[in-house]
């Protein structure tokens, strides 16, 4: 509990001398002009203050009509032995989602995520495969927001209810625990505190229902995410934070019994991101690094030294 209070007042100390300096920069590139800069007009746009990492997501719905697209992946490389996972080989892993949202009405959207995964284990272990990957588990949500900041609203909320289908590849070359239907519930809340500082949290609950490929169930999975943005004319700068905490699954045995896989994990990365909108093309690109503050696994295992994301989108 120490650890976790320590780690919050480093997370939110970060973040005050961040927007100090971005402050301080702002306030001097302004005075040496002798004028106060104009904010551009695409503030007011959603092409500022989007999180860089996979997890994150945000409070609020798009506009009816309107659709978002966005490439969003993440590296890394899980070297690091913990609880003695010295012989545990090393894993160079890449994910990357797809998402695509849309605006049913001013309140009501449809978002979905197709993901990909791809990763190289060295040495290969015994009796399995060295790679690996392929397509996920689709994933389609509703996302209802009784409250949306671009529509005049003091804060965006929303709460998202998803599904996620059985699309995930079966065999010795994918993932454990693929190809299960499963649910993900998800409420956000952003505010922007001024014309220059944007905040977002969200919490989500992710459950799968049956038993997947390799014969694996996994556990229940909770997370709590937030970023916190400083907007400049032309780019912006956040600190994004995600907490994940993953319940072990488990595995059939020859005999029919179940072997708990102690896989489980609570990890917490925290780093800085930055985007550069693209106005001409209403679309932006974003990059990041996410260190861990906090990593507590239930068995030997290779953790990941930092997680480096990138996103790009386009609105439409």
């Amino acid at each position: 509990m120490k650890k976790v209070i320590v780690v919050i007042t480093v997370f939110l100390c970060c973040i005050c001398s961040t927007f100090s300096l971005a402050e301080e920069t702002s306030n001097a590139e302004e005075t040496s002009k002798g004028k106060t800069t104009e904010k551009k007009s695409a503030r007011s746009t959603m092409l500022f203050g989007q999180p860089v990492n996979v997890n994150i997501g945000g409070g609020g719905t798009l506009p009816k009509g309107r659709a978002l697209t966005i490439l969003n992946t993440s590296f890394a490389d899980k070297t690091n032995a913990m609880n003695g996972g010295g012989k545990n080989p090393n894993v160079f892993s890449q994910t990357w989602l797809f998402k695509f949202r849309y605006g049913i009405t001013d309140h009501l959207e449809l978002s979905t995520v197709s993901p990909f995964v791809d990763m190289n284990r060295t040495p290969r272990p015994q009796h399995a495969s060295k790679h690996l990957g392929g397509f996920g588990d689709q994933a389609v949500a509703l996302v209802i927001a009784p409250w949306n900041e671009h529509q005049g609203d003091p804060v965006s909320a929303s709460l998202a209810v998803g599904v996620n289908f059985p699309t995930g590849g079966w065999g010795d070359s994918f993932v454990p625990g693929n190809g299960v239907w499963g649910t993900r519930i998800k409420a956000g809340i952003g505010k922007k505190i001024t014309d220059d500082i944007k905040l977002d949290t969200e919490v989500a609950y992710g459950l799968p229902y049956t038993r997947g490929n390799q014969d694996v169930l996994r556990g229940e999975q909770f997370q709590w995410n937030a970023q916190a943005r400083y907007l400049f004319n032309y780019f912006d700068i956040g600190i994004e934070s995600s907490l994940t905490v993953q319940n072990s699954g488990n595995r059939l045995s020859p005999t029919g019994g179940e072997v708990d896989m102690r896989n489980g994990y609570t990890d917490w990365f925290v780093g800085p991101s930055m985007n550069f909108p693209i106005d001409a093309l209403s679309m932006w690109a974003g990059a990041g690094v996410f260190f861990p503050v906090l990593q507590e696994f239930n068995g030997p295992t290779k953790a990941e030294g930092a997680r480096f994301e990138f996103k790009i989108g386009k609105l439409w």
